[in-house]
C-alpha cells in the first residue's frame, strides 16, 4: 500500500504512456544505465530579495510636482520624487528670523539688561548705606547734645525713627538684590533660553520639512509605483497628487539579488528540500534558463485562496545565482526543480512497461507470453528508473 500511494504519479504516467504508446516502437531494447535527472515544474512569482519601501516623510498633506517614471534604473541618492515647497521656503524665512531674534535677545538680557539693572539695585542699596551711617552718626551726636539740653528728646526721638527707616531700606535693598541674584535673573535667563530653543526647534522642523520635500533612492534598484486609493481611484501616482505622512506609493526593489516564491503541494513536499538545484524560465521569455537553488522551504502548511480548503501548500523560496536587465519584479515564472538526480540508473523507456492493475511488467525477449514484475523508481519524459526486475543487457520486447 506504501509503495502504491509513493509511486502514484509513476503508476498515472504509466497507464497514460500505454494510451499513448506507438505502435511503432523497436521490436526489442536492451537495458541500459545511465543517469537520470527529474524535474518538477512549479509556478512561481520572482521577486526582490530586497525591496525598500518609499513613502512620504512630510507632516501632513504634500503635492507631487516631480516624479521619476515608472520602470526607470536609479542608484542610490537619485531623485525619485520632489513635493512642492513654496510655501515651506517662505515660513521657513520668518523662523529663520525668529530665531536670529531670540539669540540677539537672549545675548542683550544675558549681558546687558540684567547686569544693568543688578548694577543700579546695588547703587541704591550703596546710596541707602551711605545715608543710613550719616543719619546714624547724626542720631549719636544729638544724643550727646541732649545731655547738654541743647537739643529736646523729641528731636532724639524722631531722628532715632528716621535711622530705623533708613536701615529698613538697606535691608530691604539687600534683599531685594539677593532675590534677583537667585530668582529674578536666572529665571529671566531661563525664558530668553526657552524661546531660543523653541524658535531653533521650529526652524529644525522646518528644514526638516524641507529636506521632506526631496525624496531620493536609497539604493540602487528599478522604480516600481504602489496603486493607492487617490481622490475616489485606485491608481498610481502622478504629479499634481497629493500625499499624506507615511503613505507608501513606491518601492525600489533591487534587481541584482532575485528570488523565486512558489507554493509546495503537500503531497510533493518530499521531492523538494534546500539545497536542490533549479531552473526557472519567466513565462514572458521562454528561452531564458536562469540557474538558482532551493534556500528553505516553510514549516507550516497554508491554504491558497485559489485552490480547494482541503489542499495544503508549503512556500519554497528559491535564490537566483544570475540576473538579466529583462526580469522585472513580479514576473511569473515557471521553477523546474531538481527532485531526483543520478548518475547509474537501470533505466528503460516508458514504451516498453505495462500495467497489470497496480502492479508494472515488461515483456523479455524470447518469452512474450511471460509478464516480468519490475519495481521501478523516478521517471523522466523518456525512461524509468527500475529499482528491481531488470538489469544492464536484459533485452525487452513492446
Amino acid at each position: 500500500m506504501k509503495y502504491f500511494l509513493k509511486h502514484l504519479p509513476i503508476l498515472a504516467a504509466l497507464a497514460l504512456s500505454a494510451c499513448t504508446r506507438s505502435a511503432n516502437a523497436p521490436a526489442k531494447h536492451t537495458v541500459e544505465a545511465g543517469p537520470l535527472q527529474v524535474w518538477t515544474v512549479y509556478p512561481g512569482k520572482l521577486e526582490a530579495r530586497q525591496v525598500k519601501v518609499i513613502m512620504s516623510k512630510f507632516n501632513g498633506s504634500a503635492t507631487i510636482v516631480e516624479l521619476a517614471p515608472e520602470g526607470m534604473p536609479v542608484h542610490a541618492g537619485d531623485l525619485l520624487v520632489k513635493f512642492d515647497s513654496s510655501q515651506l521656503e517662505r515660513d521657513l524665512l520668518k523662523l529663520q528670523r525668529d530665531y536670529q531674534l531670540a539669540k540677539s535677545d537672549l545675548e542683550r538680557t544675558e549681558k546687558a539688561e540684567l547686569p544693568l539693572e543688578l548694577r543700579d539695585i546695588e547703587a541704591q542699596r550703596l546710596e541707602a548705606q551711605m545715608n543710613y551711617e550719616a543719619e546714624k552718626q547724626f542720631l549719636e551726636d544729638t544724643r550727646e547734645l541732649m545731655k547738654e539740653d541743647l537739643v529736646s528728646g523729641q528731636e532724639v526721638d524722631q531722628q532715632k525713627l528716621k535711622v530705623e527707616q533708613l536701615l529698613s531700606q538697606v535691608q530691604k535693598l539687600d534683599q531685594k538684590i539677593e532675590l534677583t541674584r537667585d530668582f529674578l535673573h536666572p529665571a529671566a535667563m531661563e525664558r530668553a533660553r526657552a524661546t531660543l530653543s523653541s524658535a531653533e526647534q521650529e526652524l529644525s522642523l522646518a528644514r526638516a520639512q524641507l529636506e521632506s520635500c526631496t525624496v531620493t533612492s536609497p539604493a540602487d534598484g528599478v522604480v516600481v509605483y504602489r496603486p493607492l486609493h487617490i481622490s475616489g481611484e485606485f491608481r498610481t501616482v502622478r504629479v499634481g497628487d497629493s500625499l499624506f505622512k507615511n503613505q507608501p506609493f513606491m518601492i525600489i526593489p533591487d534587481m541584482r539579488d532575485l528570488i523565486v516564491e512558489v507554493q509546495i503541494p503537500e503531497a510533493e513536499l518530499s521531492r523538494i528540500e534546500a539545497g536542490r538545484d533549479v531552473r526557472v524560465t519567466p513565462l514572458s521569455y521562454p528561452d531564458l534558463k536562469i540557474p538558482g537553488s532551493v534556500e528553505n522551504v516553510g514549516s507550516m502548511a497554508t491554504i491558497l485562496a485559489d485552490r480547494p480548503g482541503w489542499q495544503r501548500f508549503f512556500r519554497a523560496v528559491i535564490g537566483l545565482t544570475q540576473s538579466d536587465g529583462r526580469l522585472r519584479s513580479g514576473m511569473s515564472v515557471q521553477a523546474e526543480i531538481l527532485s531526483y538526480s543520478t548518475e547509474q540508473a537501470v533505466l528503460i523507456p516508458r514504451n516498453y512497461v505495462h500495467m497489470d492493475g497496480a502492479q508494472p511488467f515488461v515483456r523479455l525477449a524470447g518469452a512474450s507470453a511471460k509478464k516480468h514484475p519490475l519495481k521501478l523508481g523516478w521517471a523522466d519524459v523518456s525512461n524509468f528508473e527500475v529499482l528491481d526486475g531488470l538489469k544492464p543487457g536484459d533485452v525487452v520486447t513492446p
